[in-house]
């Protein structure tokens, strides 16, 4: 099977995502090791988690490129490699969110996150094909490119998603800019930095799940990448 210049974008860009997530993520640890700056682990666990979110998309990509043919997905397994990553991506970021803005009830915010996130992969992992939109619907096979695939924001799953993902925007995104107001100097930029990249991580996110295999897809990653390039410039 021959891809079209979409399903190309598609699978390099996604394929980005992942090496780069794995690579910044593990570089973010690394540092933290170097520096004892402990929420840089944090922040490299959530990079590599929200770099695996494209695994469907790449492991897509690699069968095309290898034996010519798309991943089977009778089950929906291909949106599964990529949103089995959603939840810890959302835990760990909310980990850091929690002991920079309210480290007296932490246990309490990530406790609450765990319930959302755990329900959210119990409901993909028991319905698949009802809690995703996928383009072909299977069993039917692309003709051309690779599988497209995103959350029904209709459906219980859509809507713990759309949660969790506000939940990320409220709290880390504006709570951080509400910090880094009440802030001066070098702890003010810090707060305003990890506050542009939850804000970046959110709209790209969504964005992510709204736009169509293409050149659109290109600027949505990217900016999906960079947001964790803030957080780590506002944490080191």
């Amino acid at each position: 099977m021959a891809l079209e210049v979409d399903g190309w974008i598609d699978g390099i860009t996604a394929s980005g995502v992942v090496i780069f997530g794995i690579i910044f993520g593990l570089f973010f640890i690394y540092r933290s090791k170097k520096t004892n700056a402990k929420l840089l682990a944090y922040l490299g666990l959530t990079t590599l988690f929200a770099g695996l979110v494209f695994m469907g998309v790449f492991v897509d990509f690699l069968f095309v490129l290898i034996i010519k043919e798309n991943i089977i997905n009778d089950n929906g397994i291909v949106a599964i490699l990529s949103y089995i990553w959603f939840a810890p991506v959302i835990i760990t970021a909310m980990y850091i969110g929690a002991e920079l803005l309210t480290p007296n009830i932490k246990k309490y915010i990530i406790l609450i996150s765990l319930v959302i996130s755990l329900i959210f992969e119990i409901i993909i992992f028991m319905d698949p094909l009802g809690s995703f939109n996928f383009d072909p619907v299977p069993p039917i096979i692309p003709s051309a490119n690779l599988i497209d695939y995103n959350v029904n924001l209709m459906t219980f799953a859509g809507i713990l998603m759309g949660i969790m993902l506000i939940t990320v925007l409220v709290f880390l995104g504006f709570g951080f800019l509400y910090k880094g107001f009440q802030s001066s100097g070098v702890i003010r930029k810090n707060f305003l930095l990890l506050s542009a990249g939850a804000i970046c991580f959110c709209i790209f996110g969504l964005l992510e799940g709204l736009t169509e295999p293409g050149i659109m897809g290109i600027i949505v990653r990217i900016g999906y990448l960079s947001s964790f390039w803030f957080m780590y410039f506002g944490l080191k």
